[in-house]
């Protein structure tokens, strides 16, 4: 399905989550990673970055999917689009 999907398009955008977020104590049985899993395992260069808030208040995020080999176009459209401040190393990490 992938490539099928990319050869009509470069990208494909889903949410990084089909749900909202889980509580402090963990995910439980609640674990949000339909959307990435699938990605992780085909090797497809993915990034997830903040797009703004739900009506709850809490964060959302965007993922952004490319084709195989497609990993330098994928980090410069980050640089391009996304305001430094939302992909700054978390503290402690950089």
């Amino acid at each position: 399905m992938p490539a099928t999907v990319f050869a009509a398009a470069d990208l494909l955008l889903t949410p990084t989550t089909p749900a909202g977020p889980h509580g402090h104590d963990g995910p439980g049985g609640r674990m949000n990673v339909a959307l990435t899993w699938a990605f992780n395992l085909s090797g497809h260069p993915a990034v997830s970055v903040p797009a703004g808030t739900g009506p709850d208040g809490c964060p959302v995020g965007l993922q952004i999917v490319a084709r195989h080999g497609a990993d330098a176009a994928l980090l410069d459209l980050v640089e391009r689009v996304v305001p430094p401040a939302a992909v700054a190393p978390a503290p402690g990490r950089g």
